[in-house]
């Protein structure tokens, strides 16, 4: 029964890996590390030319495999923005979507939520979070002093 339970934590361990810690890769990057000193960056994979779109093969039949891929969202929009890094040709190509774009407008920031979504559910946790402590205070109070103002018999 304990190696059952092992199996199901280990299984469940994965899925959570799987879905937190790749999610901002794209599906046809291959054994791509991540680089320490920037944020969402990878270095030193190939790619899986059978996954890229049609702009994407084009760009890597004519300068082959970046040197870097770095992943932001579009501002506005938050779709998947990458942009291929070619040091030794000092050129970078941006792909919305799989589509070559000449300009965007990225977000640092890789959360599928916009700006003010981040900080409209931020408000609202602190409000929460303000009311969810009065509320608490109250009913502390209320057990505590209950039978001092005649609450309790």
């Amino acid at each position: 029964m304990v190696k059952k339970r092992w199996h199901k934590a280990y299984a469940l361990g994965m899925l959570l890996s799987l879905l937190l810690g790749c999610t901002t890769q794209a599906t046809y990057m291959r054994r791509w590390e991540p680089v320490p000193e920037v944020s969402n960056r990878w270095a030193g994979g190939t790619l899986t030319e059978s996954k890229l779109s049609s702009d994407e093969a084009a760009v890597y039949r004519e300068l082959g495999s970046p040197d870097a891929i770095r992943f932001f969202r579009v501002a506005e929009t938050r779709q998947h923005v990458y942009e291929w890094i070619y040091t030794e040709q000092e050129q970078v190509v941006w792909f919305v979507d799989g589509k070559r774009v000449d300009y965007v407008a990225v977000d640092n920031n890789s959360s599928f939520m916009t700006k003010e979504t981040r900080e409209t559910l931020r408000h609202k946790f602190v409000a929460g979070g303000l009311l969810g402590g009065v509320i608490g205070g109250v009913a502390a109070g209320m057990l505590t002093l209950g039978s001092k103002l005649g609450l309790k018999d």
